[in-house]
Order: structure tokens, then sequence, then C-alpha cells
């Protein structure tokens, strides 16, 4: 949650009691928090249960000559807790994906009782519905209604490939008396920046005859953009196939990927968000179909996120948050260590800087540092700062008075106030570290010697914190912090997304790369890091943040943070 209190416990800290806000209690949505607590099976629903593959189906043969397979099919009795993965619909009757061969022609047929909406996705053909015959393509919807006799053709050199919605015809229902066609080829589109990024055409709706559903099309997401979290209750049902390029999804507190022929349902829970996401370099296209309707579960406590798109006029300008150390030119310190700024100390407003990376209010810097290979520092003592250290690559020692600490990649250092200490490379290579400066009130009581930590043989002391980090102590509040109240490693396994939540003001948390690239949520976009580079979350107490990692490897950062100051 916001109130960095809730952080706390979430960071499995002894004796810190979440602080519940008002509308929290009343069981309102906090638009910039999803809950915070960890995946439970015996609270949240499976979302691989309401996922699946047309692959994963066994093939059959429907209207004489036409290959089907089952994606999603009728709910087996409970529709939040599924028995088998796809049997999930309460409205439609079946998702499915169908293939014809070329040259041939299904054996003409008349629906009953149901009508089928027919998507194409390659190939070329016709479906001849009654006395009216319409070339089919990819973007070609076709409404086919009770009553209609229809076959489809196909007449090119490749197969024929669709998806065919079911739906049932209500009593009463009036039908369509043709076969109705859709192109969304020039459709022109019906919003943009929906649930923030959402680009959908208005496709087949109502008008067109839809008998249970009450709209669907295409939606496309550009690169590095994610949909909104929000939730879903019954009688709603909304449902979502991927068609192409590399969709992730955040199904809950659930990461997924969605290559295309995957299609999923949202969990008519009322709790339970959904997230599409597009985390890569190239466009991606999805069909969504919904049934509407005001939903019977209400309050969605913790189940979305602020629905309007980004304004830049009232929120956070978020690129001025994150930094890298390649944008700054390197200056001295310690006689001889080269540094380069990644953030700086801002003596205006740290929440609305305007230079990038011009954000700390509490600590004095946060930077990417480096001793040349066989260098030593001059002997240094810190006057108002004490200095933490982590070591990226190279080796060398770090020593005050009669003691020496070895210095490698993942150790960590705590260096004093008022301590004299010599930093010196003995590798014929660079050494290089982030280094952060932490300002030191007159009346603080610094520790006498080097604090050090060797962070690989560090077990995690917690695996859940925000639903997925992996975190590992590197230097304690009580072995000498000043001001940071967390100075930690954080390891993201794979396919994990963390729990997006905001900072309140008083706040100070930084997130660096440790290896590999880092995907990341700020606000309501999606950005990445590598090492060398860095973001604060903005403390605006509404500036929601997550970092995940779609890779099939753990990523790792640096974590600091600050907690409730003045």
């Amino acid at each position: 949650m916001k109130n960095i209190m809730t952080v706390l416990l979430a960071l499995s800290l002894p004796s810190i009691a979440p602080d519940i806000s008002f509308s929290q209690e009343r069981g309102e949505p906090d638009k910039y928090n999803l809950d915070v607590k960890p995946f439970d099976p015996s609270v949240d629903p499976d979302g691989s249960l309401f996922i699946r593959n047309w692959r994963e189906s066994a093939r059959r043969t429907v209207f004489g000559n036409l290959s089907e397979w089952d994606i999603l099919t009728p709910s087996d009795g409970d529709s939040e807790r599924p028995k088998a993965r796809g049997a999930v619909l309460t409205a439609i009757t079946r998702l499915t994906y169908g293939i014809l061969d070329p040259g041939k022609t299904t054996t003409p047929a008349t629906l009953q009782n149901e009508q089928k909406i027919f998507y194409f996705v390659s190939g070329e053909g016709t479906l001849t519905g009654g006395p009216k015959a319409a070339a089919v393509r990819e973007g070609i919807g076709v409404v086919v209604a009770p009553g209609i006799e229809f076959s489809i053709k196909n007449f090119g050199a490749e197969p024929l490939t669709m998806y065919i919605i079911t739906e049932p015809v209500p009593s009463g229902f009036k039908a369509n008396r043709e076969i109705v066609v859709k192109d969304e080829r020039g459709t022109k589109w019906s919003s943009n920046n929906v649930h923030w990024s959402h680009n959908y055409k208005n496709f087949i709706n109502s008008s067109d005859g839809l008998a249970t559903l009450t709209g669907m099309g295409p939606v496309w997401y550009m690169p590095g953009t994610i949909g909104q979290p929000h939730t879903h209750g019954d009688p709603v049902e909304e449902i979502w196939f991927a068609l192409s390029g590399d969709t992730t999804l955040l199904l809950g507190k659930q990461f997924f990927h969605l290559p295309p022929g995957t299609a999923y349902k949202i969990p008519p829970t009322g709790f339970t968000g959904h997230s599409n996401i597009n985390a890569s370099d190239k466009p991606i296209k999805m069909f969504w179909m919904m049934r509407g309707g005001k939903p019977d579960k209400t309050g969605f406590r913790y189940g979305q996120l602020d629905p309007e798109p980004y304004d830049p006029k009232t929120e956070s300008r978020i690129d001025m948050f994150i930094s890298g150390y390649r944008e700054h030119m390197q200056y001295s310190t310690h006689g001889t260590l080269l540094e380069r700024d990644m953030f700086t100390h801002n003596t205006g407003d740290a929440a609305r800087p305007t230079d990038r990376g011009s954000v700390l209010k509490y600590l004095d810097r946060f930077t990417y540092a480096m001793l040349v290979e066989g260098d030593r520092t001059a002997p240094t003592t810190l006057t108002d700062t004490q200095e933490l250290f982590y070591i990226l690559e190279g080796k060398g020692t770090i020593t005050s008075g009669n003691r020496t600490h070895d210095l490698y990649p993942g150790v960590a250092c705590l260096v004093p106030r008022g301590l004299e200490f010599v930093m010196e490379n003995t590798m014929n290579s660079p050494l290089t570290m982030y280094l952060v400066a932490e300002k030191v009130d007159p009346s603080f009581q610094s520790v006498k010697n080097i604090v050090w930590r060797d962070e690989n043989v560090e077990p995690f002391h917690t695996t859940t914190a925000h639903w997925v980090n992996n975190n590992k102590w590197l230097v304690r509040k009580e072995e000498g912090l000043s001001k940071i109240g967390l100075f930690l490693t954080v390891t993201i396994p794979p396919n994990a997304f963390a729990q997006p939540h905001s900072h309140d003001p008083g706040t100070e948390e930084i997130w660096a790369p440790l290896d590999g690239t880092v995907n990341f949520m700020l606000g309501k976009q999606l950005r990445r890091m590598n090492i060398g580079e860095a973001h604060l979350i903005p403390p605006d107490s509404r500036t929601p943040h997550a970092n995940f990692n779609p890779g099939e490897k753990p990523v790792k950062m640096l974590y600091i943070g600050l907690f409730n100051q003045k």
C-alpha cells in the first residue's frame, strides 16, 4: 500500500502494523495500489485455469471438412473455481479455433438455437449464407444467425484459419435474416487509450445482431505499453484471445505469457484484476469480446488502478525519475575514485524535478563509481555523510585501521562518518560499484567500524514481498544506517509481476538492476533498465510502480528505501 508502514510489513520487518486508510476501511477502491498480500490459493482463483490454447485440445471435424479445436468451453459448475482448464464460460457456449484446408468446402449447415461469429485470421475463401456470399480473409468477421444455411470454401493455396464464437440465442431474440459481414480494415478507431493503452475498433456489436455478447473487436497495443489493471464480476463475461506478437498478462497476482492462439476469461470475482501488457518492441494484436451488465459484486477493493489515461499536466513526468550514469560526466572523489551521477540532491521540489535525475530530497547522491586497474584511493574520512558501496565488477580491498575486507561482486559495505579508509583495486581490470551517500545528522551515533556483507551467501529473508520479491539484507537499520530504512537486493523470479503500489511524500525509494534487463511499470507507463540505470518512485501518493520479469531467468536489483522523512 502507499502508506509505507504496509510496505515495511510486506518486507517482514517485526513490530510494524499496517495503517489502513479511511477509504479502504469502507471498502472503496484504492486507485493507486493493488492488494499487497501474496497469491493465496484459498482465496485467489488459479488464473491458469482461465487460460487455454487451442493446441491443448483434441481435433474434431465439424460441418463435413472443418477441423476444430476447443479453446474455452462451458463452465463445469463453479465460475470462480473451474475444475478443468478453459471450462469457464457462462454467457457464450464455446470459443474454438478452426482450419479449412485448401480446396475444401464445408457441408451446408443450418444452425438452431445458436449463432456463430467467424473471425478469419489467414487464408482466402468465401462464406456463403443463403443468397449472400462474402469473400473472407484476415480481418473479416461474419455473423451467421440461426435459420440461415451456410457453407465455407477455401479457394486459396494456404489453410483458411478462423476463430469461432458460438453464442446461445435467447427466447424472443430477433435474429438476422442474412449474414452480416464486417471488415476491420478501414474501420475507424472507436477509442484510443482506453484502460490507458487500448487501441480498439468496435467491430461487431448488438446492432450487428449479437444475441448474448454486447461487443467484440480487435485491440492493438503499441510497444512498451500496459493496460490498466481492473476487475469484473458476474454477470459480466469478458474474453480475450491473442492474435499476434508477444503478449503477457497480469491476471490477479499471477503473470502469464499468451502466445497466439491463447484465450482467457477474467475470473468474475470482483477482485481479480487483469492487464494486457506489451513489453516487446513490436505491436501486439488481441481480440476482445464481452457480455456487459452491472456486476453483482462491488467494492473492487485493491482490484483496480486509476482508469483515466495518463495526463502529463497532473501526473508525474516519470522519465525525470529515471536516470543512468551514461547521461552524466565523471568527477573524482576520494582522490582517485571516478563517480558518475545517477541521482542527485534537489534543493527545490524533488517531486517536480526540472532536471532528469535531480530527484533526491533526503539522500546526498546515488552514483556509479569506478576505481581503475591497480589504483587505490587516498585515505578518506567522511564528515557529514556515510557511504554505502555495492560491488558490481572486479576485485579489491577496503581497509580501515588494521581491518581489511575483500571486495568482489555481491559485496556491500557501509563506511561510517569519522572513519579513515582506503579502497584498492587489486586486479588488472576496473573495480566498479554503486555508491550511496547518506546524510548524517550531527546527533547521529555512527558505528565505529566498516560493516561488510557478502550478499552471495546471505539467505533470502522473505520470498513473497509485494507478491514475488525475494529479498536479501545487505546492511540492516540496526547495523548503522542513518536515514535509510532498507538496503537490500531483490530477486524477481521468471514470469513474475510485483504488486503495483504507490508511495507518499516522505519516501525515497531507488531501484537499480544488478544483472540483465529489468522491466517496470511506473505510473501508467512501461520502461526498461539495464545495469547502470535506475529509477526512483515519485513520492506523490498516486504513481504506482511494479517491477516485472517476463523472461526465463531471474533478475536481481539493488533497492534503497527511506521512509517517513520529514
